[in-house]
């Protein structure tokens, strides 16, 4: 079997259950620090997480 590169997580029913209760203002400011954390990082990291994320390493 080939090995695939990139990565996965596991997230739980009670952490799902959570973030539904989140009202969505909330969840729009998570999204949009998150966006712009991401924005403010380096070119390279950013293109290193776009390698794992297609799976090439």
């Amino acid at each position: 079997m080939e090995k695939k590169g990139g990565f996965t997580y596991f997230v739980s029913e009670e952490q799902l259950d959570e973030y539904r209760k989140w009202p969505i203002e909330r969840k729009l400011k998570w999204l949009y620090y998150g966006n712009k954390l991401r924005k403010s990082l380096p070119k390279k990291t950013i293109e290193i997480q776009e390698l794992f994320r297609s799976g090439k390493i």
